[in-house]
């Protein structure tokens, strides 16, 4: 029987704030039918059958916990649990026990609404918890004039229903009831995020400075934002509103302050070079909404219009663009692979590039000939900037260019790819977008004569040089020479190592050939044939060459096809499915051809028949 040290010191009796009662650790099996309390959601427990040995559970109440819960869960010291203790909350009738997690678990804090991790308080037999730091916030029990209703006083709560926030139109308690604000007199509701995230409680609000502005119908107060994570938002720029804002609390009218100052009322704009736009609080037109002219989104919100067009920017995209401007951004370019020149907008939904395949949101390059032919042509801003010839230092031997093909697998990444890619024709070398933007090498590995680069994935044509397995995720690779290592095998492997059956101590090497036996590589240790390709562990005064596998036993080698073989294979079978779809869709078109003959003879009768 064998355990990890962490398991073996695993305390024997402890608690959880999934359970009021203490929990002893148990080596018998869950009895069938029970739970296994993996997670806390609506108050209550909920889990799958567990399959491990080791449980701790409660005699009295037939409740088991899983011990890889347990490890998610570091407990205070004896010393921190007595300094911590218990508290008392006034939203609780019970004390609340300090606890700690590692990790986030899947239980929300009743005042902030975000997932507990880290430091907290809680009441397992209520299922009540609250971040330290939300035990320490100062909610006061009652709010005079706060800014979204100044008319009467707000009030703590806990709704015993889901409501709705009148700020920013979330819901409160939709899992559980949590803190809010009410008016008792109006059924107004606040969150806790809104209510608390604006000025301190107990300001005037004759202190805060209003002002008239050409955006809204009403004054606009000047506020101070605390937070981020309200979902009000500014109505220039979209984002969430933080810092100094101006802001009409009746109509959720708000503005940061920067974008109160650069909003115009008038813009002259190269979307629309004719006539000027003009700042609009709501669309003019009969059905009270707009299709912008950059991202073709429709809204309801402001804009900037030319009502004798009938053209109009939403503020995002009139103010985006207006400002790339201002950053010396090409308003129009000609792009080598299109025919038409292409014009700098604004995308809010996502379109595909035609260069690299992402989807594209911000700003980016369109052309508006083909786009009033319901046809589309997109690119990056960053893809236009691509230039058509390229030095790159995956393949030194010649310049690669831009170009599209309808097949090819990149050499980088192994991926199998149609669109742009950069290439060498002469050489059939091929190098995804993607994997061109890597120039900068992130490792130097001392038995490979070049530095790697750090790729996060791979294809499935990748293996290992070292222990010959697949190399999917987390690998690091010389391009130029085919040369690929997991991240664990650079980190497992010794660059020199002492062997049982060798003097001398042997060095890792990333390939070894012997000469005059190029046709048959042998393992020194298992007289085995060894793939030349594969890394060794080497004795270069003894010629001693052994499989990393026999130099190290507890590594597990895996004997593959070599790369190029199987990148062949793969090809092959590409082509044989591509060859048997061609050949059905021949079989198709010559039974429709028939079918076409056919009719055209029957035609051709009935017309000599009509003639007589």
């Amino acid at each position: 029987m064998f355990l990890h040290k962490s398991c073996a010191e695993l305390p024997l009796e402890t608690r959880h704030p999934a359970h009021p009662h203490p929990l002893a650790l148990s080596t018998e099996m869950v009895p069938s039918g029970e739970r296994c309390g993996t997670a806390l959601s609506d108050g209550i427990l909920r889990g799958e059958f567990s399959k491990e040995v080791f449980v701790y559970r409660c005699g009295d109440c037939s409740f088991s916990l899983n011990v890889t819960w347990v490890f998610r869960a570091l407990f205070p010291s004896e010393g921190e649990e007595q300094e911590k203790g218990t508290i008392r909350h006034f939203a609780d009738d019970h004390p609340l026990t300090y606890f700690h997690f590692n990790k986030p678990i899947k239980v929300e804090c009743r005042a902030c609404e975000q997932q507990i991790a880290g430091p907290f308080y809680g009441c397992p037999i209520c299922s009540f918890y609250l971040h330290e730091s939300c035990t320490q916030l100062e909610l006061a029990r009652e709010i005079a004039q706060h800014p979204f209703h100044p008319e009467h006083h707000l009030t703590l709560f806990f709704p015993a229903s889901e409501v709705r926030c009148d700020a920013c139109c979330s819901c409160i308690g939709k899992e559980y009831n949590a803190f809010a604000y009410k008016c008792n007199e109006c059924r107004f509701n606040l969150d806790v995020r809104c209510a608390t995230s604006f000025l301190p409680f107990g300001y005037k609000q004759e202190d805060c400075r209003a002002i008239e502005h050409f955006s809204h119908q009403h004054q606009l107060v000047s506020f101070s934002v605390k937070m981020e994570n309200m979902d009000i938002r500014c109505k220039a720029c979209e984002l969430k509103i933080s810092g100094e804002v101006y802001g009409c609390p009746d109509c959720k009218f708000f503005l940061h302050r920067s974008c109160k100052q650069e909003l115009p009322q008038e813009m002259s704009h190269f979307l629309h070079p004719d006539h000027p736009l003009i700042f609009r609080a709501k669309p003019t037109y009969p059905g009270g909404t707009f299709a912008c002219d950059s991202c073709m989104c429709v809204s309801s919100g402001c804009t900037f219009s030319c009502e004798e067009c009938s053209f109009d920017l939403d503020l995002v995209c009139a103010l985006s663009t207006f400002s790339a401007i201002k950053e010396g951004v090409a308003t129009e370019i000609q792009h080598f692979s299109h025919d038409h020149s292409l014009t700098l907008i604004y995308r809010r939904t996502a379109l595909g590039c035609i260069i690299c395949g992402g989807s594209v949101l911000g700003l980016a390059y369109s052309c508006l000939t083909c786009d009033s032919l319901h046809k589309s042509f997109l690119l990056h801003k960053s893809c236009a900037k691509l230039p058509q010839e390229s030095d790159h230092p995956f393949h030194p031997a010649h310049p690669l260019t831009l170009q599209s093909k309808k097949h090819f697998f990149c050499e980088a990444d192994g991926v199998e790819s149609e669109g742009f890619c950069f290439c060498c024709d002469k050489c059939q070398f091929f190098l995804g977008v993607g994997a061109a933007s890597l120039k900068k090498p992130t490792l130097k590995h001392r038995p490979h004569e070049h530095d790697l680069f750090h790729f996060k994935r791979l294809g499935g044509l990748k293996c290992c040089n070292y222990c010959g397995k697949k190399s999917s995720v987390d690998s690091y690779r010389c391009v130029q020479c085919d040369f690929t290592v997991h991240y664990d095998c650079i980190r497992i492997l010794p660059l020199s190592i002492k062997h049982d059956t060798h003097f001398h101590p042997l060095a890792l090497l990333d390939k070894l050939i012997v000469k005059h036996h190029e046709d048959q590589q042998y393992c020194d240790a298992c007289e085995r044939t060894r793939r030349p390709d594969r890394g060794v562990y080497y004795c270069a005064e003894c010629n001693f060459a052994a499989h990393i596998g026999c130099a190290i036993p507890s590594v597990e080698i895996e004997e593959t096809k070599p790369a190029e073989l199987e990148k062949v294979d793969r090809e092959i079978a590409r082509l044989v499915t591509d060859i048997q779809q061609k050949e059905t869709n021949i079989e198709a078109m010559q039974i429709e051809l028939e079918e076409s003959r056919k009719r055209l003879e029957e035609l051709r009768m009935k017309r000599d028949d009509l003639a007589i």
